[in-house]
């Protein structure tokens, strides 16, 4: 029995696109706007003049119109719906920005007053002249050219739209338009025309749009809906990538660690080795230095005695001290002993602890300190003592 095939969804982004029309299926107007206090919105005025010259109501155009934020001039362009066929708005739905192929050519910043700019595309040439210092065209002509046309019916039509347009100054020609549908997120449509580089913001793009204003509001909100998901999506792909980055930095750490600890298992029994050689030095160097010598400490004690001072007791009270108790029959015996036990090389201090003197018996107690290599300095022999 054959396995049944396991569908995985593919997650795709929506493709972005610009439909641009051709110009010459519109007819176009440049109206005025009334600027003061009880004129009405822009909209409401330019729905107003379109009821006026637009031999179709509006619900049967698709239009749109263009003005400068606080100007005072509006260009309103529409087209009878039935002038386009079911295949041509198929996609329209989908598409970024619906708009006549002039649309272009109101990006950025507005030419010299009397400057007419003639567009070329695939379907004609569109002459747009601006007549005053609005900003906005004050009279747009559009004529079809077939685009196998020879190099001369082109510059007739041309010279043809000059003349019409009348009162030119300057002529700039724009070859080439394109226009860039952007990324998810992004708020401004880019055109590109003969190598300059423009850009609309969403609500200069919207007026110009033909489709539904309705429809545009729905696909105003969607847009800042995607938006809005688009950032989150990247957020938590960069969170995600961020946690998958901690978890390989751990993973090495934890790997790392481990070998770590096998090294240091590996070096144990080394250690151990090391530890026990040092403890068992230490053991030796504490037996041979770190250890009563109470023999030591009396044969350096009794290196100067005179033969005056006979020993009652000795006791070490601690590892490099000694205290001694000695009768004697001459009292300047003890300054003698006390003197030559103070001239040792190995000897740090001497202290009478007590003298007692009763009749010619004279008692005395001295604690003798020595310095901590007192055991291994040779006593040399007594002066005056001669060698046998």
């Amino acid at each position: 029995m054959s396995a049944l095939p396991i569908r995985i969804p593919v997650f795709k982004t929506r493709p972005r696109y610009v439909v641009m029309l051709p110009d010459h299926r519109f007819f176009v107007r440049s109206v005025p706007l009334a600027t003061g206090e009880g004129a009405g919105s822009v909209r409401e005025q330019i729905e107003l003049a379109l009821e006026t010259v637009a031999p179709f109501p509006l619900s049967q155009l698709y239009w749109g119109y263009w003005s400068r934020k606080g100007g005072d001039r509006a260009l309103v362009f529409a087209a009878y719906q039935k002038r386009f066929a079911a295949a041509e708005i198929e996609d329209w739905g989908e598409a970024e920005w619906v708009v006549p192929q002039f649309g272009a050519v109101l990006a950025g910043k507005p030419p010299e007053p009397a400057t007419t700019v003639i567009l070329r595309s695939a379907e004609g040439l569109t002459a747009l002249h601006f007549g005053d210092a609005s900003g906005v065209p004050t009279v747009v002509k559009s004529i079809e050219v077939a685009e196998e046309s020879s190099d001369r019916e082109w510059d007739a039509a041309r010279e043809t739209l000059i003349r019409e347009c009348g009162g030119s100054r300057t002529i700039l020609d724009v070859s080439r338009a394109e226009v860039d549908p952007g990324k998810p997120g992004d708020d401004e449509i880019t055109v590109r025309r003969d190598g300059e580089r423009v850009s609309f913001d969403l609500d200069e793009a919207q007026m110009l749009d033909v489709r539904d204003p309705t429809e545009l509001a729905g696909r105003r909100r969607a847009r800042l809906r995607d938006t809005w998901l688009w950032r989150g999506l990247v957020a938590a792909a960069i969170i995600i990538l961020i946690s998958a980055l901690g978890e390989g930095g751990l993973y090495g750490l934890e790997k790392w660690q481990q070998g770590r600890r096998a090294k240091i298992a590996a070096q144990v029994p080394l250690v151990s080795e090391i530890e026990t050689a040092d403890r068992l030095a230490n053991r030796i160097d504490e037996l041979k230095n770190k250890r009563l010598r109470p023999f030591e400490m009396i044969g350096i004690v009794d290196q100067p005695r005179p033969e005056e001072i006979l020993f009652l007791s000795t006791a070490a009270t601690g590892l490099y001290s000694m205290e001694i108790e000695a009768v004697t029959e001459s009292p300047t015996a003890v300054n003698t002993y006390i003197s030559a036990l103070s001239a040792l090389p190995g000897t740090e201090t001497v202290e009478a602890l007590s003298l007692d003197s009763r009749g010619s018996r004279t008692t005395v107690r001295l604690l003798v300190r020595f310095n901590a290599d007192a055991f291994q300095t040779a006593i040399q022999p007594a002066a005056g003592e001669v060698s046998s």
